[in-house]
């Protein structure tokens, strides 16, 4: 296995998994691209996941039809189809992506037919998909002990959840949370780099701002805001960790004003600032 960053990139890396102990993972990668950076036209033996965390809309070309993918959008492309960019972002962007074989982390009656078909798909909402894809790239980045069992386990999370997704929604599915607080736990995921404002959510809830905070308190011990917050923590964790993105930058992907900001949230919810955390975890 190896792990290097493509010329051209703002950050992040390319990690090259044939070689890493695990049948069916091919390479991921979690990656910062300026306007400059377009994905050319390429095909894989496996199935390709792209999540697209932050900026613009992403347009591509895939099998010669066209479609976009949204923050927080996952674009599959099945083995053998080509796809690439149709232009350049109109401002930075930052993807995860993830060359897998389905079938190699799925017992047979649990995978979905739309993994033996060659038809590609695109998930507009997909933030679900963005701690799976956390989880698995620590794994491909932690070199901890357990490691070619962390990747095939994550792998797999990927393709379960991705499963979901595209099943879409079922008559009689139920959830344990309120509907509207997983509808405000969602919405939090997909924009977490907006701050939606308690308003703003109960607005896409169709509930008051009181009546929303108490629901959400009640189902998940802590309110939007300090959901919303406590998400942008862990975020941090990770990315300061894991990757060498400038902390001014990492600050404005995660919807803070400042690095300063950030750097008081940060210390204040971990003890320690963002650079001496990033020492500590790479040392």
């Amino acid at each position: 296995m190896s792990i290097d960053r493509p010329a051209g990139l703002s950050a992040g890396f390319h990690a090259h998994l044939r070689r890493a102990g695990v049948p069916g993972l091919v390479h991921a990668g979690d990656q910062h691209a300026p306007t400059s950076w377009v994905i050319q036209t390429h095909v894989h033996d496996v199935w390709e996941l792209y999540l697209q965390l932050a900026g613009p809309p992403t347009r591509w070309t895939v099998a010669g039809r066209a479609c976009e993918v949204p923050s927080r959008g996952l674009l599959a492309v099945p083995p053998g189809v080509p796809h690439a960019m149709a232009a350049s972002c109109t401002a930075p962007y930052h993807f995860y992506f993830a060359a897998l074989a389905p079938a190699a982390f799925m017992p047979p009656d649990d995978l979905r037919p739309l993994w033996r078909e060659s038809r590609p798909f695109v998930i507009t909402d997909a933030g679900s998909m963005v701690t799976p894809f956390e989880l698995f790239l620590r794994e491909v980045t932690a070199h901890e002990p357990l490691r070619v069992s962390g990747l095939a386990h994550t792998a797999a999370l990927l393709v379960i959840e991705a499963s979901r997704l595209a099943d879409g929604p079922r008559p009689g599915r139920r959830t344990a949370l309120h509907p509207a607080v997983a509808q405000a736990r969602r919405l939090i995921e997909t924009h977490l780099a907006d701050g939606l404002t308690v308003g703003e959510l109960a607005a896409a809830t169709h509930l008051s701002p009181a009546h929303l905070t108490a629901l959400f308190r009640g189902e998940t011990g802590e309110t939007p805001g300090r959901y919303r917050t406590r998400l942008r923590i862990e975020r941090a964790r990770l990315l300061l960790g894991e990757t060498d993105l400038p902390i001014t930058m990492l600050a404005a992907d995660l919807g803070y004003s400042s690095s300063q900001h950030f750097a008081t949230a940060f210390r204040r919810e971990t003890g320690t600032t963002p650079s001496r955390y990033r020492r500590d975890a790479t040392a």
